[in-house]
């Protein structure tokens, strides 16, 4: 049974660890930089990052990361990081996650969401998950991560249906 929450608790910290490293994704950095907002949440020093988390049978087995962009038009929202621990990766969970978080938004009113990944082909399967979930492709900032790796910007406008006039929750996860 796969179910959410947006409370984050004493132990997500660790777990966020657990995840993030487990995708072969991430390096030392990044990873602590996940951990950090976290702790930060918890001892109340950060209001500007939430945590959607997703459980299955009792384990939190994936997370997104996002928060309004405070400097854009309101109702703008970033996705800063998106894990699943590996052992659960192909199972829908990633895809549950994203459409709970677009349900989530759309009742806060969002008009839009934003994400960054990067354009190396370690990545080609994160741009195509994005791209299945509704988000399309915006601006390649060449260089952004480093000589021969730029930064891919994709948006998902939540108040326009899709091509074949779906909004983006409509979809089922994917098998």
């Amino acid at each position: 049974m796969l179910s959410f929450r947006n409370r984050i608790e004493k132990n997500d910290p660790e777990i966020i660890r657990q995840i993030a490293q487990s995708t072969g994704f991430f390096d030392d950095n990044d990873v602590q930089i996940n951990v950090n907002i976290a702790e930060n949440l918890l001892n109340q020093k950060d209001s500007n990052h939430k945590f959607l988390f997703a459980d299955y049978m009792n384990k939190t087995v994936a997370y997104v990361c996002y928060g309004e962009i405070p400097d854009a038009k309101e109702g703008t929202y970033e996705i800063y990081w998106l894990s699943t621990l590996n052992e659960y990766r192909g199972l829908g969970i990633g895809r549950n996650l994203i459409n709970k978080l677009i349900t989530k938004l759309r009742k806060k009113g969002a008009h839009k969401i934003y994400l960054k990944t990067e354009s190396k082909d370690l990545y080609a399967p994160t741009r195509k998950f994005y791209e299945r979930c509704g988000f399309k492709l915006q601006a390649v900032l060449p260089g952004y991560y480093d000589d021969f790796d730029s930064c891919c910007i994709y948006a998902l406008n939540l108040d326009e249906r899709d091509s074949w006039g779906f909004y983006p929750e409509q979809y089922g996860a994917a098998e």
